[in-house]
């Protein structure tokens, strides 16, 4: 096993490509919740079986027929939830990777593929790659099929793609989405459209992302995009526990059978999910869905006339181990279904960071476009 705990399973070949294809020479990871054939899905559950899956999530076989090499499983949180992977930071062993998609965040961060196919609930896919200093790309909710994936939150669940670069990202994402087109890497992209959004969602970060995003924004302005700030009356407080009511009352009902069975073989954050979502009120549902086509209708809004809105992807550097990290800067674009993608900016002492950009529903094409001329910015 890979002394950085990363790997959940890789076979002794890699599983091979089907065909030729736009992703030819791209070695893959693939989360531990997601089916590959010849190898287990276990989700980071004892309570899953050794069984090789029969037969590619369609996310893979997709995948393979472009031509990707699967290098093997990556290790993720127990269930996609919140118990801690055994997975260990590269950058400093006190540190989390990140969740749920730990493994994936550290093998891409590490060379060990070049990129990996997650799902994201909350900010599985944005949070890990902010810590680890790599490309995170959620995008529109529907983008891509779900079968095959083991569920979280069914109204919320988006696969996702980490990899080093943008373009890998959208060449990946390119080869799995119902709607390639909307993935093209794009070429020489003219300099993006803008909008800061900085309260409600920068008044609790830290010194050291604030001076990050200070530093995204003069970087971009001096470049020649057009940078300004906006502002949105969506109640981050509000969408944060609308989608704790949301995740944990789906997570619970489709856990609900086997929960009763074998509590004790669950994790304490995930028994402490499940039981407040089996004692979730249906109008707390109504109230929470309520909120989630408000936020949505406001973000919206919020977005139109822009090319990505910019917001920190993490409120801190990464914390120690015990946690997975915050999730509250990431959990409104999925919980509306938005696209949104995680970008290495800068570090904090040994540990990364990163900022997001959010685009408009089904706007993947501005959002990739500006990201990569933010990353070209930034590189320079």
């Amino acid at each position: 096993m890979d002394a950085l705990h990363a790997w959940a399973r890789r076979p002794d070949r890699p599983v091979p490509a089907t065909a030729d294809g736009p992703l030819t020479g791209f070695v893959l990871g693939v989360k531990d919740v997601i089916d590959v054939a010849g190898m287990p899905t276990r989700c980071g559950s004892p309570l899953t079986a050794p069984d090789p899956a029969a037969a590619d999530a369609p996310a893979v076989a997709r995948l393979r027929g472009a031509g990707a090499v699967i290098a093997g499983k990556t290790r993720c949180t127990e269930w996609a939830l919140n118990d801690p992977a055994p997975t260990v930071s590269p950058w400093d062993a006190d540190r989390t990777p990140g969740g749920s998609s730990a493994g994936s965040a550290v093998a891409v961060a590490t060379g060990g593929c070049i990129a990996t196919v997650d799902t994201q609930t909350a900010g599985d896919v944005v949070r890990p790659a902010a810590y680890n200093g790599v490309v995170g790309l959620k995008p529109t909710a529907g983008w891509a099929p779900t079968a095959g994936g083991r569920a979280v939150a069914p109204s919320i669940d988006t696969f996702g793609v980490l990899a080093r670069r943008v373009g890998d990202a959208a060449a990946v994402a390119a080869a799995i989405a119902d709607r390639p087109a909307r993935f093209a890497p794009p070429g020489r992209a003219a300099a993006p459209r803008i909008g800061v959004l900085r309260d409600p969602f920068t008044d609790r970060v830290g010194d050291a992302v604030r001076a990050c995003l200070t530093g995204a924004v003069r970087a971009f302005s001096a470049a020649g995009a057009d940078v300004h700030d906006v502002s949105t009356g969506v109640d981050l407080a509000a969408v944060h526990a609308a989608h704790r009511v949301i995740t944990f009352a789906e997570c619970a009902s489709l856990h609900r059978r086997r929960y009763r069975d074998h509590a004790d073989r669950y994790g304490p954050r995930a028994r402490e999910l499940i039981e407040r979502g089996l004692n979730t009120p249906m109008r707390d549902r109504r109230e929470a869905d309520a909120v989630r086509r408000d936020a949505t209708e406001r973000l919206g809004a919020l977005l139109e006339g822009l090319d990505a809105l910019l917001v920190p992807a993490v409120p801190e550097p990464a914390p120690p181990r015990a946690t997975t990290g915050d999730s509250r800067l990431q959990i409104p674009w999925t919980l509306c279904g938005l696209p949104s993608l995680a970008l290495p900016a800068g570090t904090a002492g040994p540990l990364p960071l990163g900022v997001q950009l959010v685009a408009a529903e089904n706007a993947e094409p501005e959002l990739i476009a500006a990201a990569a001329w933010c990353e070209q910015v930034i590189g320079d």
